[in-house]
């Protein structure tokens, strides 16, 4: 595979890319780009030069410095081959079978990501390989293998200085959208577009070339099951964070309940769907829509990798307590806190923010009742006025990069009025079909209903019908 033909985007036009790397650097870093000009400007208009430069030399000087000596710690817990022989076996001979002939060394990460970065250990070139501890628990051998023979390939085909450039000049573009003094949007979304002519190709190629390695079907359930396992993580972050925080505890069963919520046959369909639909407007996306991607993966058999079960990890229970510390938000770990397992919490106690979403709602509508403000929201819904009550219910909406602010605005109304009708079905009686969301609800009946879905639906189709079908169930009583 080292011999693979380049992808599309090695034929590109130098002289286009070259503009584009400049374009974007200059809008990612506007405000030092004013500052220069102005001072140029007041070099020029008062030429008085020689105060400015004493001023500016040790400036630029520490400045350089600074960058050339700064070396940022690489995250993850470091993992010898010695510690973990059956994994360090799987990414040499995927680095093999690929061509990726450079040393590596291997970190375990906390969260659900996978990555080759070049570093340098001991004066030498080499590449380190970041695993999430969720995918290496939950993918299987040939899944696991896919994945990091897409990441080698990846690497492979960004390896020339102009693409390495190109990709960093993006990177910086996009944290600029979230800076006080930013490029125009639109300026921002052309560039971020253009760019596209040279990441999407890149993306199709590493899967291509990780299919040719691992086999298609790996690679298909592989970037599938890395979606879904993401968004599951999410979720149980956000859950246990907005429910041990204030009780000072920590999650110590944080990856064994995200075992639970991946099996949870209410939940992961959801978090599927979610997976598949991604959200994230194209003109940012690096690489295309899942759709895209999977259709495009060329046929391959699988080549004997193990397709049943994950790779074994000798210091397993090790590796979940470092990485349970590394995700707790304290700089002593979880010393000070009060261990948790989430496993063993009631239910209820996953019913976050219910009660202050209905008042928040209540209050934005100037309605005295739930019912009354889940009408006047269904009422936006059908006329297309929501966007207005998403930011009347979330202000900071308002401060969201333009090419982000729709999908922003959905997602803000999504979640408000998921969490207040499915508090009101409760308070009618209904019953929670999952201990992981109260999103997810059993009716008078039985049957399940998913009320985030139905939510999100209605704001899609402009139809809220389902929602209204439900509003003769709400307490009318004021909640104000």
């Amino acid at each position: 595979m080292g011999n693979a033909a380049d992808p599309p985007t090695a034929r590109r036009s130098p002289v286009r890319d070259w503009a584009l790397v400049a374009a974007m650097t200059v809008a990612a870093n506007l405000t030092p780009v004013l500052i220069g000009l102005a001072v140029l400007a007041a070099l020029v208009i008062f030429r008085d030069w020689v105060p400015l430069v004493w001023i500016a030399l040790p400036v630029i000087g520490f400045a350089v410095i600074g960058t050339v000596t700064r070396r940022p710690r690489l995250r993850g817990h470091a993992v010898r081959p010695a510690a973990e022989p059956e994994l360090a076996t799987l990414v040499r001979q995927v680095a093999e079978r690929i061509g990726f002939r450079f040393p590596l060394l291997v970190r375990i990460v906390a969260e659900p990501d996978v990555g080759v970065l070049r570093t340098k250990s001991a004066g030498f070139r080499t590449f380190t390989v970041f695993l999430g501890l969720p995918l290496a628990r939950r993918l299987t051998g040939a899944e696991l293998a896919a994945v990091l023979a897409r990441e080698f390939a990846y690497q492979q085909h960004a390896g020339d200085r102009r693409t390495r450039l190109l990709l960093g000049a993006r990177d910086s573009l996009l944290e600029s959208i979230e800076g006080r003094f930013r490029a125009p949007a639109a300026v921002v979304e052309r560039l971020l577009r253009a760019s596209q002519a040279r990441t999407w190709p890149l993306a199709l190629a590493a899967d291509a070339d990780a299919a040719a390695v691992a086999g298609t079907s790996a690679v298909r359930d592989a970037l599938t099951r890395l979606g879904t396992v993401s968004e599951a993580f999410d979720l149980l972050g956000e859950t246990s964070a907005e429910v041990l925080d204030e009780d000072g505890a920590y999650p110590e069963d944080l990856y064994e309940a995200l075992d639970a919520l991946l099996a949870d046959p209410y939940v992961a369909p959801r978090l599927a769907a979610a997976a598949a639909d991604d959200d994230l407007p194209m003109a940012i996306a690096l690489a295309p829509p899942l759709a895209v991607r999977l259709a495009a993966l060329p046929e391959h058999p699988g080549l004997g990798w193990d397709a049943g079960a994950p790779v074994p990890l000798r210091d397993a229970d090790g590796l979940r307590r470092w990485c349970v510390r590394e995700l707790v938000s304290s700089e002593d770990g979880p010393d000070g806190l009060r261990p948790v397992r989430l496993l063993d919490l009631e239910p209820e106690r996953f019913e976050v923010g219910l009660r202050e979403a209905a008042a928040h709602l209540v209050e934005v509508t100037g309605q005295d009742s739930v019912r009354g403000a889940v009408a006047v929201a269904a009422d936006a819904v059908a006329d297309g006025s929501w966007v207005r009550l998403a930011r009347a219910i979330d202000p900071e909406i308002g401060k969201v990069p333009r090419p982000m602010r729709a999908v922003a605005g959905r997602d803000v109304l999504v979640d408000c009025l998921g969490r207040v009708v499915a508090g009101a079905l409760l308070d009618a009686g209904w019953s929670r079909a999952s201990r992981w969301t109260a999103r997810v609800l059993l009716g008078p009946a039985g049957a399940p209903l998913d009320v985030e879905a139905l939510v999100r639906h209605a704001v899609d189709s402009a139809n809220p019908a389902g929602i209204r079908e439900l509003l003769p169930t709400f307490d009318e009583r004021a909640v104000r």
